[in-house]
């Protein structure tokens, strides 16, 4: 059980989890500003395009999880949501992970040469803790951690869109290579916001929203994991992106006792000393 603070309005809440998203804005990180603003070779995104497609064949997992959790949960509107977002995965002739090869394939990569490829540890990290989240923790749980990563890529002003005029207009990719970001720049935008209306539904109660807050902030940090892990495939530097504000944790306050009074009483240990003797005056 985690520990709650007071509830707040569905407004001030997601309010609330979009500062955590905006700790780690998608548009800042250095593997999208670097396309966007044309920093990067054609090469060093390809490897990169790389590892975000060993990501995406994981994405019918983790959408697979919360699916489960919310039938088991009889979250019938969450239920509903999410099929939306596996279907769009995984229905029609191809599926975004055959979308996303076609960058690949434009490239000179086999099939079996991209699957066999070694996620960087940022890429890495990225897949297993998106899984465990969505695995291990309610479908509310799972789906706020994917919410406002999401809701940043899609639409005419998002990531993905800029993202795709650069590697089109820019980089010379063909329109069938770079067809994964007009995907994404048209889905992506429904899809968050769909998931962040159900936050706001259904995390009503202090204990709820403390633990959609915490998988928020998993949720971005991952995230950002894995667009570490492209520009380690392409620097071969172990870097990690530390953002653009500081992170915010909920933690205890530090008491050490000062140096040099080392014998001094805890407040714990005062209280427990000074009751006894307030008991004997009182008899």
């Amino acid at each position: 059980m985690v520990m709650a603070t007071a509830v707040k309005s569905a407004d001030q809440f997601v309010e609330e989890l979009w500062s955590y998203a905006n700790e780690v804005p998608m548009a800042e990180h250095p593997w999208f500003k670097g396309i966007i603003e044309h920093r990067w070779t054609r090469e060093q995104i390809v490897l990169g395009e790389l590892q975000h497609y060993l990501r995406v064949r994981t994405n019918i997992i983790h959408w697979g999880y919360i699916m489960i959790n919310a039938a088991q949960e009889r979250l019938t509107d969450i239920l509903s949501t999410v099929m939306e977002n596996f279907m769009e995965e995984v229905g029609g002739k191809h599926t975004h992970a055959d979308i996303m090869y076609q960058f690949l394939e434009e490239a000179g990569i086999s099939r079996d040469e991209a699957d066999q490829a070694e996620p960087a540890p940022g890429t890495g990290a990225a897949i297993e803790v998106i899984n465990g989240i969505c695995l291990h923790r309610s479908a509310l749980e799972g789906m706020a951690a994917i919410s406002f990563v999401e809701s940043q890529h899609g639409g005419s002003e998002g990531v993905a869109a800029a993202v795709y005029r650069a590697l089109r207009d820019f980089y010379g990719f063909s329109e069938r290579a770079v067809e994964t970001y007009s995907i994404h720049a048209d889905q992506d935008v429904g899809h968050g916001g769909r998931q962040i209306e159900a936050i706001r539904r259904h995390a009503t109660d202090a204990e709820l929203q403390e633990r959609v807050r915490r998988a928020v902030k998993l949720g971005v940090t991952a995230y950002t994991l894995e667009w570490d892990g492209h520009v380690q495939a392409m620097t071969g530097l172990r870097e990690f992106w530390s953002g653009v504000a500081p992170i915010h944790l909920s933690l205890p306050a530090v008491r050490l006792p000062v140096p040099g009074d080392m014998g001094a009483a805890s407040p714990e240990q005062a209280d427990r000393t000074q009751r006894p003797n307030e008991r004997r005056r009182s008899q």
